[in-house]
C-alpha cells in the first residue's frame, strides 16, 4: 500500500500535475490525521474499559468489606444488648430495694464490660491507594467516604474511648473494691464468670454505684442506637453498590 502511494505521488510530480498532486497531498495528510484520531479513539476506549474493570473490582472489594462489617456490628449489637439487660437487672434491684438473689451474680460479673468493634477497611484503603475518584458516581463516592471516614471513626474512636475511659478509670476500680469475682464449674467458659458484692445491703444505698450503673446504661443505649443506624446505612450502601455493578 505504501509503495502504491509513493508510486502515485512520483508519477504526478513527473507529469507536472501539480493540482492533482496538491489534492493528493491534502488527502494523504487527512488520511494520517484520521488514522491518528482513530488510534486515540481506540486507546480511549481501551483506557475506559480498563478503568471500568478496576472500578468494578474496587466496588466488589468494598461490598465484601461491608458485608463482613454488618456481621461484626451485629455481633457487637448482640453483646451490647445482652450486657444492657444485666445493667437493667441491677438497676431494677437497686431502685426497688429487692432482696439479694443469685441471678444478680451473672450481672455483677459483667456489668462493666465494654465491647470493641474493629470494622474491616482493607477494601477502602486499597481504593484510596488507587484513587477514590475511580468511583465515577459522585453520590456513591461520597457515601462510601462518609461511612468509612466518618461513621466508622465515630463508632471506633468516640464511643470506644468514652466507654474504655469509664471502665478503666471508674467502673472497674470501683468493681475490684466492692466485688469478689468467682467462676462457675466450667472455669474455661468466660460467659459463666460471676461476682458477688462484699456488702449487698450497703450496695443498695450506694449512690456512687447507682450512678456508675446508669452511666453505663446510657452509654450502651447510645451505642446500640448507633449500631442499628450504621447497619441500616451500610445496607443502603450495599444496595447502591449492587446497582452500580449492574450498569
Amino acid at each position: 500500500m505504501l509503495r502504491f502511494f509513493r508510486s502515485l505521488r512520483q508519477r504526478l510530480l513527473t507529469e507536472n500535475k501539480f493540482g492533482k498532486y496538491l489534492l493528493y497531498a491534502v488527502g494523504e495528510v487527512l488520511l494520517i490525521v484520521v488514522g491518528i484520531l482513530i488510534a486515540f479513539y481506540l486507546d480511549n476506549i481501551n483506557a475506559e474499559k480498563q478503568a471500568k474493570e478496576l472500578e468494578t473490582e474496587l466496588l466488589s472489594g468494598l461490598k465484601s468489606n461491608l458485608v463482613n462489617n454488618i456481621k461484626i456490628l451485629e455481633r457487637t449489637l448482640e453483646s451490647e444488648s445482652q450486657y444492657l439487660s444485666y445493667n437493667q437487672l441491677i438497676l431494677d434491684y437497686l431502685d426497688h430495694q429487692k432482696p439479694y438473689n443469685e441471678e444478680l451474680e451473672s450481672a455483677f460479673g459483667v456489668y462493666f464490660w465494654t465491647v470493641s468493634t474493629n470494622p474491616v477497611t482493607g477494601g477502602y484503603e486499597f481504593l484510596k491507594s488507587k484513587g477514590i475518584d475511580l468511583i465515577t458516581d459522585d453520590s456513591l463516592r461520597n457515601r462510601i467516604s462518609f461511612i468509612f471516614e466518618n461513621e466508622f471513626s465515630i463508632l471506633k474512636n468516640e464511643n470506644e474511648v468514652w466507654s474504655n475511659n469509664l471502665q478503666q478509670n471508674i467502673s472497674y476500680p470501683y468493681h475490684v473494691k466492692h466485688f469478689r469475682r468467682y467462676f462457675a464449674a466450667d472455669s474455661n467458659n468466660v460467659e459463666l464468670e460471676r461476682a458477688k458484692p462484699f456488702d449487698y445491703s450497703g450496695l443498695l444505698e450506694d449512690e456512687e454505684f447507682k450512678s456508675i450503673n446508669t452511666e453505663i446504661i446510657s452509654n450502651r443505649k447510645w451505642n446500640i442506637n448507633s449500631l442499628e443506624k450504621l447497619i441500616g446505612e451500610i445496607e443502603g450502601l450495599i444496595i447502591q453498590i449492587d446497582a452500580e455493578l449492574k450498569k
